[in-house]
């Protein structure tokens, strides 16, 4: 019984190392769960702020900061913080001629911008959650800027196969 079973391993094991992550198109549940995020910040910006997202980058950009700063979304409020992500990720995707994708790892599944024909991806969604989770500081802009220096540093990257 042991021999089949390491034959097997053995088979295996390769696929695994050589392939050790993937990426599947986005779910209708998943695009829900995305928009029901963004409608839950706009919401809580316009009721607390009296802004709403979707007029500019720049602005929105400001519009996250200011939610930071004045904790009005604070470290433990992961969808909201995920949603700010997810915001940032619209405008990268627009601008970069990215497109939102399911990461999948042995970690699990994520969602993710793909770069194309790279195969590298930037995971916009948990930029702001991570740091806020440790009570890091947050600069929403530089955060930004970083995601586009990676989406560059992607774009000019030679695949080698």
């Amino acid at each position: 019984m042991r021999f089949p079973a390491l034959v097997l391993l053995l088979i295996l094991a390769p696929l695994s190392i050589a392939d050790p992550w993937r990426t599947d198109p986005m779910t209708p549940l998943d695009e829900k769960y995305m928009e029901d995020s963004r409608t839950q910040l706009n919401d809580l910006s316009r009721i607390e702020l009296g802004r709403s997202f979707g007029e500019s980058r720049d602005n929105d950009l400001r519009l996250i900061q200011t939610l930071l700063d004045r904790k009005i979304v604070t470290g433990d409020q992961t969808r909201l913080l995920q949603a700010m992500g997810i915001v940032m990720g619209d405008y990268l995707r627009k601008e970069h001629s990215l497109k939102w994708v399911i990461y999948i790892d042995r970690l699990g599944r994520s969602r993710a911008l793909e770069v194309p024909f790279k195969d590298e991806a930037i995971f916009p969604v948990t930029q702001i959650s991570s740091r806020a989770a440790v009570g890091g500081d947050i600069d929403v802009k530089a955060i930004y800027q970083r995601l586009e220096s990676e989406i560059a540093r992607a774009k000019k990257k030679i695949i080698v196969r």
